[in-house]
C-alpha cells in the first residue's frame, strides 16, 4: 500500500471496488458466552450457523451473544411489523450475507460505485458510527475507562470552548474489573473474564447497524482507535450560529488513535461506494488534511488524533500541536482539580461564559429589549462560573458526580437530614426534595425586586398574594419540600407536595384562607369543596367533577378529578386525591420510605446530610407498567417479552442523587444501581 504520508499532492480521492475480504476479528472475540443463561431463558443457541450458510469468523459458530440470542433469525424479506408488536425483526444479518468489503484507493479517476447518497455521506456515516459506539457504551457498559490524568485530546481544543466532554474507552485503572462486576447482573455476563469479547460483539453489532453492514468494530475501528473521544463546543457568536447548545463555529471532535496509517485507511475505506466525491487532500502542520469539497468541513489525522470540524477550527487545532491552553483557563483548571478518581466520562460546562455569550447574541438580535433592563445582568450574577461532571463504575452501580461553585442567590443552605422523609409512604417511587424552599424562593425574588423595571410586575404579584396574607404566608413558611408520587390504598397513583412547615401557625392560616376563597368563588365555576376529619386533621377536598370537560368518565377507572390538602404541626400536604393526603398523614417514623433497608442503603451512597435529594424506583415502575403492557399484548407477544426483554430489565434497580455543601463548592452525587435477579 502506498505510504499515506507521501500523498499530500493528490488533489482528489476516488474509490474502486475490491473483492479483498476484511480481516478477521481478534481471536479473543471468539470466546463463547451466555450459554449458561441461555438455557435458563430458553434462548436459541448460536453455536450453529444459519442453515445453508457458512459461519463467518467472529460470528455464528465462534461467538454466542446475549444480544443475538433473543432476536429471531434474520429474514431477508421480513413481514411488516404491526404497531405495538413487541417482536422486532433482527437488525443484524449473518456475516455470510454481508457484501464484499470495498477498499479505497487514491488517484483513480475511473473508479465507480453504486453512488447511494450525496458525496462523502458514507464515510461521514462511518465516523458517526464511532460516536454511536461511544454513546451506546455509556448506556450499555457505562463508557468504561478513564484516568484523572488530562486527556491528550483536550490539548487540541480551542481556548474558547465552553462545553467540553470526553469519553474514555481505554479501560485503565480499576474500571475493567468494576465493569465486569456491574455486567454480572445481566444475562450472558456471568463470566467476568470474558467481558471484553462480549463487549466487542455488542460494538460489532452497533457499528454494523450504523454503517449498513459495511463495517464492524473489531475489523475496522478497534485496530486504530486509541480509546478516547473528546467533543468541544463554543458559544454562539452570531445570529447564524443558532440557539442550539453546539454553539458557534469552533466546535471540534478529537479521537485519539493508535495507528495513523490504519486510521487513514479506514477513512478511505469508509468513502468507498459513496459515488463521485472530491476529498481535497493535503498536508498541514504535519497532519494529513481531508477537506470535503467546498463544505468547509475537514478531517485531519496526525500521529496522536483524528480531528473533525470546520476547516478553520481543525487547522487552528493542528497549529497548537496538541498543547492548547484550554486546560489552563481558570474554569477548566478549577474543574480538573476536583477530579480524583478514574472516570468513565468527564465534562465541563463554562456556564457563565456560555450564558454571557447567549445574552450578547440576544442583544444583537433584539437591541431594544435587553438594553433597557438589568434583568440579564442580575440573572448572570446568580450563575456559577462552571460545572464539572464525572461518571465511573462502582461494581453494582454507575456513579456520577457533579461539582460547581454555589449559585449566588443570597441564601446559603446547610447540609442536614430531611425533615419530610419520615412522612413519605414506604412505596413511594418518585421523590424529589429541596431543603429550605421558602427562604430560597424569597432570596431569589429579592434579587429581582430591587430592579426598577421589575417593580410594577412585583406590585401586581404582591397584590394577588395579599389575599392570602402576602408572600410570607404563601411560601415563606415552606421548609424542606418534596415532590412525591406513590401508590395509594385504593390502588391508584397519587402525588403532590409534602412540606415541613417552618411555622405551623402560618401554614394553617394560609390553608384556612384558601378554603374560604374556594368556598366563595368556586361554586360559580363548577368547583365544589368539602372537608373530612382524618384522625384529628382536617382534609379539604376540591371536586372538579362539575367543571366542563373534567368528568370522571375521561379518567382511568378509579381516578377522580379531585385535589386535596391538609396541614398539622408536623407536615403540610397538597396534591391529587384525598387518598394521597391520607397516605402522607398516616405515615409515621418506622413505616416510612426512610425506614426501608433498601432505601437506607441507597441513601448511604449519596449522603443523608444534604441540601437536596432525588429518588426514582425503576424496579417499582417496571412492576407497575408490566401488567398494563400484558393486558394490551397478545400471549405470544408477552411470551417474547418475558424471554427476550424482561431478563435485561430486571437487574435495573433505582436512581438516587443528592447535593451537598462542601466548603466553597456544591457537590452532587448520583448512583444508578443494578441488582442480580
Amino acid at each position: 500500500m502506498t505510504d499515506p504520508h507521501t500523498l499530500g499532492d493528490s488533489p482528489t480521492v476516488a474509490t474502486t471496488p475490491s473483492t479483498e475480504a476484511p480481516p478477521p476479528p481478534e481471536a479473543a472475540a471468539s470466546v463463547p458466552f451466555g450459554a449458561d443463561e441461555g438455557a435458563t431463558h430458553g434462548w436459541p443457541s448460536l453455536a450453529t450457523p444459519p442453515s445453508g450458510s457458512d459461519a463467518a469468523p467472529g460470528f455464528g459458530a465462534d461467538v454466542a451473544s446475549p444480544l443475538a440470542a433473543p432476536v429471531p433469525a434474520f429474514d431477508p424479506a421480513p413481514p411488516p411489523v404491526a404497531v405495538g408488536d413487541l417482536a422486532a425483526t433482527s437488525l443484524f444479518e449473518p456475516a455470510d450475507r454481508l457484501p464484499a468489503t470495498q477498499v479505497s484507493t487514491v488517484g483513480d479517476p475511473t473508479a465507480s460505485s453504486p453512488g447511494r447518497g450525496r458525496p462523502g455521506a458514507r464515510w461521514i456515516l462511518a465516523l458517526v458510527g464511532v460516536v454511536i459506539v461511544a454513546a451506546a457504551s455509556f448506556v450499555i457498559v457505562s463508557l468504561v475507562g478513564g484516568r484523572p490524568a488530562e486527556s491528550s485530546a483536550m490539548g487540541y481544543m480551542p481556548e474558547s470552548t465552553v462545553m467540553y466532554s470526553e469519553i474514555r474507552l481505554d479501560l485503565p485503572g480499576d474500571q475493567r474489573q468494576k465493569l465486569a462486576s456491574f455486567m454480572k447482573a445481566f444475562p450472558g455476563f456471568s463470566d467476568p473474564s470474558a467481558i471484553e469479547p462480549k463487549i466487542d460483539d455488542i460494538f460489532d453489532r452497533l457499528v454494523r447497524a450504523a454503517t449498513k453492514d459495511q463495517q464492524t468494530w473489531t475489523s475496522d475501528i478497534k485496530p486504530w482507535f486509541g480509546g478516547q473521544i473528546a467533543i468541544g463546543a463554543g458559544a454562539p457568536s452570531d445570529p447564524t450560529a443558532g440557539s442550539g447548545m453546539s454553539g458557534g463555529t469552533d466546535s471540534l471532535v478529537a479521537v485519539t488513535i493508535s495507528d495513523r496509517a490504519k486510521t487513514i485507511a479506514w477513512l478511505m475505506k469508509s468513502d468507498a461506494g459513496s459515488g463521485t466525491v472530491t476529498l481535497n487532500r493535503s498536508v498541514y502542520a504535519g497532519a494529513d488534511l481531508f477537506e470535503v469539497g467546498a463544505s468547509k468541513f475537514a478531517i485531519a489525522v496526525n500521529d496522536q488524533v483524528l480531528l473533525g470540524g470546520s476547516t478553520a477550527t481543525v487547522k487552528a487545532a493542528l497549529d497548537t500541536g496538541g498543547k492548547g491552553t484550554l486546560a489552563g483557563t481558570a474554569d477548566l483548571k478549577a474543574a480538573l482539580a476536583t477530579v480524583d478518581k478514574d472516570y468513565v466520562a468527564f465534562g465541563v460546562v463554562r456556564i457563565r461564559t456560555y450564558a454571557d455569550a447567549v445574552l450578547k447574541l440576544l442583544a444583537k438580535v433584539h437591541p431594544d429589549v435587553l438594553d433597557k433592563t438589568q434583568i440579564d445582568e442580575t440573572a448572570l450574577a446568580l450563575i456559577p462560573a462552571w460545572q464539572a461532571q464525572t461518571a465511573r463504575f462502582e461494581n453494582d452501580a454507575i456513579v456520577a458526580s457533579t461539582v460547581a461553585p454555589p449559585w449566588s442567590i443570597g441564601f446559603d443552605g446547610v447540609n442536614g437530614p430531611s425533615d419530610v422523609l419520615a412522612h413519605i409512604p414506604a412505596k413511594t417511587f418518585l421523590y424529589g426534595e429541596v431543603h429550605d424552599a421558602g427562604p430560597t424562593v424569597t432570596a431569589i425574588l429579592a434579587r429581582f425586586r430591587a430592579l426598577d423595571e421589575a417593580k410594577v410586575a412585583f406590585a401586581q404579584v404582591d397584590q394577588v398574594l395579599s389575599l392570602v396574607g402576602g408572600g410570607e404566608s404563601a411560601y415563606g413558611w415552606w421548609g424542606d419540600t418534596a415532590l412525591v408520587v406513590t401508590p395509594t390504598a385504593d390502588g391508584t397513583i397519587g402525588g403532590g407536595l409534602v412540606i415541613h412547615p417552618r411555622d405551623a401557625a402560618v401554614a394553617d392560616r394560609f390553608f384556612s384562607t384558601l378554603n374560604g376563597y374556594i368556598a366563595l368563588a368556586g361554586s360559580s365555576s363548577g368547583i365544589t369543596s368539602r372537608t373530612e376529619d382524618h384522625n384529628g386533621t382536617r382534609i379539604t377536598i376540591l371536586d372538579l367533577s362539575a367543571v366542563p370537560g373534567m368528568g370522571s368518565a375521561k379518567l382511568p377507572p378509579g381516578y377522580k378529578p379531585e385535589f386535596a390538602w391538609a396541614t398539622n404541626a408536623d407536615v403540610a400536604v397538597i396534591g391529587y386525591g384525598s387518598n394521597f393526603v391520607k397516605a402522607v398523614l398516616d405515615t409515621r417514623p418506622g413505616s416510612s420510605l426512610a425506614d426501608g433497608a433498601r432505601f437506607k442503603a441507597l441513601l448511604g451512597r449519596v449522603g443523608a446530610e444534604n441540601t437536596g435529594l432525588a429518588f426514582l424506583d425503576l424496579a417499582a415502575i417496571r412492576s407497575m407498567i408490566e401488567p398494563l403492557a400484558q393486558a394490551q399484548a397478545t400471549p405470544d407477544e408477552w411470551s417474547r417479552y418475558t424471554t427476550d426483554v424482561q431478563p435485561y430489565l430486571k437487574p435495573i434497580d433505582a436512581v438516587i442523587s443528592a447535593i451537598r455543601k462542601d466548603g466553597n463548592l456544591d457537590r452532587g452525587s448520583a448512583a444508578f444501581t443494578v441488582t442480580a435477579p
